[in-house]
């Protein structure tokens, strides 16, 4: 029986060119070597795909699909069809990871076999290579380690799992389905806020991810507090969650002609 690799690194790209040899060669560098590389062609039309195909064909357990589907959901979905390990890991290609990132996210999870989705704390860049502060809300980045923390700032709207930090178990998927197209500007908070009631959370202190900031013009920041509406409803009706939330307001909020945040695809 051929061994399978015990995480499935998934690699969306599409047209990243000038910021996938950096990417890639952090996967290249990890101390963990137990995995395979999915890279999900989503229409490239620039050398991306050859740079992978001629410079990194000494990646792990390297496979290269096509999503013939634009966008990030269907991309993560095929990566999702063609994995073949038991945990997920996300990467895409103008981040970095430190070379050590997964096999800590690793060492956790095996001394820690009741948490299924593990993040890590990240660093944020501009495009230009600029370190921020702040993120997307507007605060400096300072994820909570523990699941009640995780789960209390996703039902407010708040992403507190950085995507490309994440790794998750493959029965998160199985249990919960995979990504859904009607929110492909927030297809991770969705997926964990589906997660909630059935898988625990965590998130490693430790700044394990180069996260690019990308300014996105057709990002509403309305959507992920529209979605955590939706869903402390329903789990305070079904008696997952107990209490009430207290009322926030975002900075964003205060303004009603400006909706937009900065957002990576």
């Amino acid at each position: 029986m051929e061994n399978r690799p015990i995480v499935s690194v998934v690699i969306p790209v599409y047209n990243c060119e000038s910021t996938i040899r950096r990417s890639l060669s952090s996967i290249r560098n990890q101390t963990y070597r137990d995995f395979e590389t999915i890279i999900v062609n989503n229409n490239c039309s620039d050398n991306t795909i050859s740079i992978i195909l001629d410079e990194f064909q000494d990646l792990p357990n390297l496979k290269v699909v096509h999503c013939k589907h634009q966008g990030i959901v269907p991309a993560l979905n095929t990566g999702l069809r063609h994995a073949s390990g038991e945990w997920i890991a996300r990467q895409d290609g103008d981040d970095y990871w430190h070379p050590d990132k997964l096999e800590k996210q690793m060492s956790f999870l095996l001394n820690n076999p009741e948490v299924s989705i593990l993040g890590t704390g990240i660093n944020i860049f501009n495009t230009s290579g600029d370190q921020l502060q702040t993120g997307t809300m507007g605060n400096p980045v300072d994820y909570p380690p523990g699941d009640h923390s995780i789960k209390t700032l996703l039902l407010y709207g708040q992403n507190a799992i950085c995507h490309p930090s994440v790794v998750f178990n493959i029965k998160v998927v199985n249990t919960i389905g995979g990504y859904e197209q009607l929110f492909p500007l927030a297809e991770d908070l969705h997926m964990w806020l589906k997660a909630i009631p059935h898988f625990l959370f965590a998130n490693l202190k430790e700044r394990l991810v180069d996260y690019t900031q990308k300014q996105d013009d057709n990002y509403d920041a309305r959507v992920p507090v529209v979605l955590a509406d939706w869903f402390y409803a329903l789990y305070k009706d079904t008696g997952v969650v107990e209490g009430e939330r207290q009322p926030r307001i975002y900075d964003w909020q205060l303004d009603p002609s400006h909706h937009g945040n900065p957002r990576k695809q």
